[in-house]
C-alpha cells in the first residue's frame, strides 16, 4: 500500500497510516468551494505563465526579448497555469505588465523585419480615424493579439487612439503606431485568457472555433495560434475528432513544440528544473552545464518517442535509453540489462538526489507522487529531522541504507518508510549523477535488495515489473494532460471524464492521449455537463 497522506524527502515520517495503492484512481483533492468555481466554466480566467507570455510576444512581435523572466512568479499548485488570475493581479505585476509593453513596442518598431510583421500596409497614405490603413493594422493585429477578431467597437476605439497620437500627441504615422501596439499590450484581452460567452451558433456551452484554437495552441506550443490555426477558427473547421486529431499531429511536428516539452513534461516529470541543479563537483567533477545540457537533451529525446516517435506509454518504464556522446562516461560501469526506462535515465536520478548524495526518500517520492498521482504531504507543524541528524550524529551521510534503517525503526516512521524505502533504495547503485555504483564513498558496499508485495528483488530492475503492472491500471498521464490542457486541477466530478480517456486511449502515444483529451467535452465545451 503506497499513497501514504503524510511524506517529507530526507526525513522522518510522521504518520498515523499509509493508506490506497499504486494506480489508484480515488478522486483529487478539492474543497467544495473550488468545485462550485469550476462547475459553470471548464477553464478559469487566468494569466499567461511567464513561458506563455515570451513565446507569445516573441510570436506576435519577432521579439527575443523575455520580460516575463522578471515578473513575479505565481503559487501555483501542480502546473504553473493552474493559479487563479485575480487573485495574483498585484500591483507590481500590473507594473511589469506596463514596462514590459513599453519596451516590447519600442523593440519591436526599432528592427525594420519586426516592424514590417505590424505595418501590413503604409499608415502615412491615410489620416484621421478613418484611415484605412491604420485599421487594418489594427485589425490584423488585433486578430493575433487577441486570439481573436475585434469587434467593431474595439477597433473604432484604437483608431480614434491612433488618430489623437496623430493630432494631439504629434506623432508620425508610425509611431502611433507603435502607440496602439504599447496599449494593445496591456489589454486584458492580451494578458488573459478570456473566453466571452456561447456561440449562438453552436450547441449550449460550445467553444468558438478561435477559443478552441487557442486552447490548442497553449497546450501544444504555449503561445498564439498560427495562420492555419486562425484560417481554421475563421472556416468554422476545429469541430470534428478528425480534424482537431490532425491539428495535433501537424502541431506537434512543428518545432514550436517544444514548448510542449519544456512545459507539460518539465513541469509534471520536474525536468525543467535541471539547469538550476547543483551536484557537488568536489565528489563529481564532470559535473558542469555541458553535462546537464547533455542529460536534458537527452530526457527531451526520451519523451519525444512517447510522444510523436509511436512509442507507447506502456514502455516508459522498460525503454531503451536515446545514446548520448556526453553521457556515455556515466553508462561506462553499467552491468548489463540494469539500465532501462524513465527510472534509470541520468536526469531523473540526478534531479531525485541532493547535490552530495543520494535520496532514496525523495526519489521514491518522484516516483509515487509524479508517475502514479499518488499525493504525498507533510504534516504540518512537524519539525522533520534531516537524514543524518538521528541520535546526535553529525558529519554527512555515507551509508544512506543504514540512515533510513534508523529511522524505520521509529513507530511514527516505519509504516510509511516499509513502503517508501524499498522503491527508492531499489536506485541506491546509482549516484547522485545517474553514474552506476558498487559500494558507498566510505568503502560500503551497496544493498539495493527490497521486497515489493511479498516479491523478493535484487535491484531496480527486479522492480520494475511490478511498477509497470501497477501503472496499468491507474489513470495519472490522463490526469496530468487533462490537467495542463484544462489550466486547473481536476475536481471530483472530472473523475469519470479522466477514466473515459484513460479507457480510450489504451496506454498508446502521448500524441494520442492528446487527441483524447482535446476532442473530450471538457475540452470543447465552455460548461461542464452537471448531469454526470
Amino acid at each position: 500500500m503506497f499513497a501514504s497522506p503524510w511524506i517529507a524527502a530526507g526525513g522522518c515520517l510522521l504518520s498515523i497510516s499509509c493508506t490506497g495503492a499504486l494506480g489508484d484512481d480515488s478522486p483529487p483533492e478539492q474543497t467544495p468551494e473550488q468545485d462550485a468555481a469550476i462547475a459553470i466554466d471548464g477553464m478559469p480566467l487566468h494569466h499567461m505563465t511567464a513561458s506563455e507570455y515570451n513565446s507569445t510576444v516573441a510570436h506576435l512581435l519577432g521579439t527575443s526579448l523575455r520580460p516575463a523572466d522578471g515578473f513575479p512568479a505565481f503559487g501555483a499548485k501542480g502546473f504553473d497555469a493552474n493559479v487563479n488570475a485575480l487573485s495574483n493581479l498585484s500591483q507590481v505585476l500590473v507594473q511589469g505588465y506596463y514596462d514590459a509593453a513599453r519596451t516590447l513596442a519600442e523593440d519591436a518598431f526599432s528592427d525594420e523585419a519586426q516592424r514590417a510583421k505590424i505595418l501590413v500596409c503604409d499608415p502615412a497614405e491615410g489620416a484621421g480615424a478613418d484611415d484605412a490603413c491604420a485599421r487594418e493594422i489594427i485589425e490584423r493585429f488585433g486578430l493575433r493579439a487577441f486570439r481573436r477578431p475585434l469587434e467593431a467597437a474595439e477597433v473604432d476605439r484604437y483608431a480614434a487612439q491612433y488618430d489623437d497620437a496623430r493630432t494631439t500627441l504629434e506623432m508620425s504615422p508610425v509611431e502611433a503606431v507603435q502607440h496602439v501596439v504599447r496599449t494593445v499590450l496591456t489589454s486584458p484581452h492580451f494578458l488573459l485568457r478570456i473566453e466571452l460567452g456561447p456561440d449562438s451558433a453552436r450547441s449550449p456551452g460550445a467553444l468558438n472555433g478561435y477559443e478552441v484554437a487557442s486552447r490548442l495552441s497553449y497546450l501544444l506550443w504555449s503561445s498564439l495560434p498560427d495562420d492555419e490555426l486562425f484560417d481554421a477558427a475563421e472556416g468554422d473547421q476545429l469541430v470534428t475528432e478528425g480534424e482537431l486529431g490532425q491539428q495535433v499531429d501537424r502541431m506537434l511536428a512543428d518545432p514550436k513544440s517544444a514548448a510542449f516539452f519544456q512545459n507539460f513534461y518539465g513541469q509534471w516529470l520536474g525536468t525543467r528544473t535541471l539547469p538550476s541543479h547543483n551536484a557537488d563537483t568536489t565528489q563529481f567533477p564532470s559535473w558542469d552545464d555541458e553535462l546537464k545540457g547533455a542529460m536534458l537533451d537527452q530526457v527531451n529525446e526520451y519523451f519525444a518517442g512517447f510522444t510523436t516517435g509511436g512509442r507507447p506509454w506502456s514502455e516508459f518504464l522498460t525503454a531503451p535509453h536515446p545514446e548520448s556522446r556526453l553521457i556515455e562516461p556515466l553508462y561506462a560501469n553499467d552491468p548489463e540489462g540494469v539500465r532501462e526506462g524513465f527510472l534509470t535515465l541520468p536526469a531523473f536520478l540526478t534531479l531525485s538526489s541532493r547535490a552530495d548524495r543520494t535520496s532514496p526518500t525523495s526519489r521514491a517520492k518522484t516516483i509515487l507522487e509524479q508517475l502514479f498521482c499518488a499525493p504525498m504531504v507533510p504534516p504540518a507543524n512537524v519539525d522533520i529531522p534531516e537524514l543524518g541528524a538521528a541520535d546526535g550524529e553529525e558529519g554527512g551521510v555515507t551509508n544512506v541504507r543504514k540512515e533510513l534503517e534508523k529511522h524505520r525503526a521509529s513507530p511514527d516512521c516505519a509504516g510509511c518508510h516499509d513502503v517508501l524505502d524499498p522503491i527508492g533504495l531499489s536506485l541506491e547503485h546509482f549516484d547522485p549523477i545517474g553514474a552506476y555504483r558498487t559500494q558507498y564513498p566510505n568503502g560500503d558496499p551497496i544493498d539495493a535488495t527490497g521486497v515489493y508485495e511479498g516479491e523478493a528483488f535484487e535491484d531496480i530492475s527486479g522492480l520494475v515489473p511490478a511498477l509497470v503492472e501497477a501503472a496499468r491500471s491507474g489513470t495519472c498521464p490522463s490526469e496530468q494532460v487533462f490537467s495542463y490542457a484544462l489550466r486547473r486541477r481536476p475536481s471530483a466530478g472530472d473523475r469519470t471524464r479522466i477514466k473515459e480517456i484513460a479507457a480510450r486511449w489504451g496506454g498508446g502515444t502521448i500524441a494520442d492521449l492528446v487527441k483524447q483529451v482535446v476532442t473530450s467535452e471538457a475540452f470543447r465545451l465552455r460548461a461542464k455537463d452537471k448531469a454526470r
